[in-house]
């Protein structure tokens, strides 16, 4: 029902679900290159509405065409199976929290994450040595995230 083929799983609807088995058996943490502590939220929020009965999945026949579909898309790009989970895309992040009422990224939290791919890219031996991005963490404290973090009553 759930197979791994190439580091492909599957067939997962939404990269959560697999359709024959959800939402009782539900994956998360699959998706790669994504900010995933966020994404991840947000697939925890969805299954639990699924759980509780405040949400419902597509039918069986719809998520199996919506897997097909993006298997598809895949493969007419070229992309092997074994990146099938690599996200890499904020508006997908965006769209699926939607699906939940979770919130969009922050800008400065899409900002902190490219420049940290790209530091890592740029200064491979040195990245984790300094960072090159101390304005955009600095914005990130002021954000009202880490505002009522360093609330005490919080």
């Amino acid at each position: 029902m759930v197979v791994v083929d190439d580091n492909r799983v599957g067939p997962l609807y939404e990269h959560t679900f697999p359709p024959s088995l959800a939402p009782s058996l539900s994956l998360v943490g699959i998706p790669r290159k994504i900010l995933g502590l966020p994404f991840f939220e947000s697939q925890g929020k969805w299954i639990a509405q699924l759980l509780s009965g405040k949400k419902v999945l597509p039918s069986y026949d719809e998520m199996m065409k919506s897997i097909d579909e993006f298997y598809h898309s895949k493969e007419a790009a070229a992309i092997p199976k074994r990146h099938t989970h690599e996200i890499a895309d904020f508006e997908y992040c965006d769209k699926y929290g939607e699906n939940v009422g979770f919130p969009k990224l922050e800008e400065w939290r899409k900002e902190l994450c490219v420049s940290s791919v790209i530091n890592y890219f740029v200064n491979l031996e040195t990245c984790r040595d300094s960072w090159y991005d101390d304005q955009k963490l600095q914005e990130a404290l002021k954000s009202p995230y880490f505002t009522q973090l360093q609330d005490p009553s919080f």
